[in-house]
């Protein structure tokens, strides 16, 4: 789950939405990743994903990052759409799941914008198929689950440079040219400091990953923090 920067709304219209739709099928073509629920709010979303072998992180830097772009260039607006941080907990067990997808549908219906989770065009919920039940009581962030930033499996090989730098860049919608290089267009310091994260995630030291993108030790060290320390983890954008 994502949310508006202080509660704000993150689509303007149904243009908006019909975009971010359109950037949820780009990214799952390109990271191999499934989705299993949607639903599309005033000021957040909600999405079940499974992952394939790009890590949750990038699908969802690319995903916000390239909806927060759009939605300001469109409505003439600056700054961070999304907060610094989006929200995921790992789902283990079927039953948290068939609580979980019933639970994302009949968002709206909560939110008493609609009567019944089929009259909400912006979610995946399907007539005759999904069943809104079972969801009275329904915890999605129940106490002691496990909240990740990434769903690649604990004893996966980590990734190698090079393919953290193709993850990203096609994330991005840039070429590694570009993220390697000293251009301070926001949108590529955004990517790097992406590539940075992921990078020290998958256990390489700032030294290394200084080379590969062609940086200094301070600059990575500085990206690092950005993505981490200070803002409490990875920022969608």
């Amino acid at each position: 789950m994502a949310r508006g920067v202080d509660g704000c709304s993150i689509y303007a219209d149904d243009y908006d939405r019909r975009q971010f739709l359109a950037g949820i099928r780009r990214m799952t073509e390109r990271s191999g990743s499934e989705i299993i629920a949607y639903c599309l709010m005033g000021n957040h979303f909600h999405l079940a994903i499974r992952v394939g072998k790009v890590p949750l992180s990038s699908c969802m830097h690319g995903l916000i990052g390239r909806h927060g772009a759009m939605f300001n260039r469109r409505h003439d607006r600056t700054g961070h759409l999304f907060q610094a941080r989006y929200k995921a907990v790992l789902c283990l067990d079927d039953r948290y799941l068939a609580g979980l997808i019933p639970y994302i549908h009949m968002n709206p219906v909560r939110a008493g914008l609609v009567g019944a989770p089929q009259d909400w065009p912006w979610s995946s919920f399907r007539p005759g198929i999904d069943a809104a039940t079972g969801v009275e009581g329904f915890d999605p962030w129940p106490e002691g689950s496990r909240e990740i930033d990434l769903t690649r499996q604990v004893d996966s090989e980590p990734l190698a440079l090079d393919a953290i730098g193709r993850a990203i860049a096609e994330q991005a919608g840039i070429g590694q040219n570009e993220l390697r290089s000293r251009n301070r267009v926001p949108s590529l310091v955004t990517a790097r400091r992406m590539f940075v994260a992921e990078a020290v995630r998958n256990g390489h030291n700032q030294i290394a990953v200084a080379k590969w993108l062609d940086a200094t030790r301070s600059t990575v060290s500085r990206y690092a923090c950005e993505s981490n320390g200070i803002m409490g983890g990875l920022a969608p954008r």
